[in-house]
């Protein structure tokens, strides 16, 4: 065999070791030697190697490479006599890989997460007790006001360790169905139990899955109710009007606003709200914000002031006046009625 760094002995291994003392002597000195654990300035170096080591003994074909041809053979490859190479197979990057056999082996990339996993497999092999339950697993589960106002059966996935007898780990992918009832709240927890990290001599705990509404365009949700912001252009106000509201089940409600609006003026409709867990439904809030116009001219602001002072009993030249000025505003032709809309005019 070529010179080199002999992996068996930065293992701290005879040539003869198997496959269960390789992976027993890198998880030993793997943690040891982390630079997160190990702040000593040779430690990162240390580490390094005893990555690639494990990284070239642990695959059968990179160590019988180095068995044959050592390190050099292994990454540079050695002539074979007839002109080609033999070997040349293996590439170590001192700056990503040393990482990636860490995670790929503990399951993480934090030491002490690993340090935790360990005790807590060692502490499962050597304890009589019954099994004990993993700790929950929970995630967020966005659905849209849709799906919560109809309910739906929602598909989602998730990945949880497995640790096996070897004392590495493996993902494994899980998918699972939630089944959102009509107008359940926020914050609402489904638990799917066992479905967590599994390790030898521990059940796996739960899953939890938390119910987050997405926003929506035309609502927002106020427990069973559902808020609607309308802004009224201020003659609308001052007039009265009525507001088209698209529902969530495809209708569309038409909403009269008789009452002279005001800062702060809401308006509910019973009864058209989310839909209640125990039957009925929650309300619609429609909420008033006022549009005022970016100016006025003079004689707009005298025609707001002849309104806004017109006498309760009027003299006949004033009525006439007043008759005269409809007729003008509402002329077919020539009036300027015809900006206003025709069904509030």
């Amino acid at each position: 065999m070529g010179k080199g760094l002999d992996y068996y002995e930065v293992l701290g291994l005879t040539r003869n070791a198997n496959d269960l003392e390789i992976r027993r002597a890198y998880r030993r000195l793997a943690l040891k030697f982390h630079p997160e654990m190990n702040k000593d300035e040779a430690a990162k170096e240390e580490f390094n190697r005893i990555c690639e080591a494990y990284d070239v003994l642990s695959d059968p074909k990179r160590k019988g490479c180095f068995d044959l041809y050592g390190e050099a053979g292994l990454k540079d490859g050695i002539p074979d006599g007839q002109g080609g190479m033999k070997g040349g197979i293996y590439h170590f990057d001192p700056e990503t890989t040393p990482f990636q056999v860490f995670g790929r082996y503990f399951g993480t990339a934090n030491p002490y997460e690993a340090l935790d996993a360990i005790s807590a497999q060692f502490e499962a092999m050597t304890t009589q007790e019954p099994p004990k339950t993993g700790k929950n697993k929970v995630y967020t589960v966005e659905l849209t006001l849709e799906e919560i106002y109809h309910g739906c059966l929602k598909k989602v996935t998730h990945k949880r360790k497995v640790l096996l007898e070897s004392g590495e780990y493996m993902e494994e992918p899980r998918t699972l169905t939630i089944d959102v009832k009509p107008g359940l709240p926020s914050g609402t927890r489904f638990v799917f139990e066992g479905e967590g990290n599994k390790t030898p001599k521990k059940e796996p705990g739960p899953v939890v899955f938390v119910l987050k509404p997405l926003p929506h365009k035309r609502f927002a949700r106020r427990g069973a109710d559902l808020v609607h912001k309308v802004v009224l252009p201020l003659y609308q106000a001052l007039c009265g009007t009525s507001i088209e509201v698209p529902t969530l089940d495809n209708r569309t409600l038409n909403v009269p606003i008789a009452d002279m609006v005001r800062p702060g003026y809401s308006t509910t409709i019973l009864g058209e709200g989310m839909p209640k867990p125990g039957g009925g439904k929650g309300n619609l809030i429609v909420d008033v914000e006022l549009l005022f116009p970016t100016g006025v001219t003079e004689t707009q602001k005298m025609l707001l002031k002849s309104a806004f002072f017109l006498p309760p009993q009027l003299t006949d030249k004033q009525h006439k006046a007043l008759v005269a000025y409809e007729k003008a505003f509402k002329h077919p032709l020539e009036g300027w009625a015809t900006a206003y809309p025709k069904e509030e005019r």
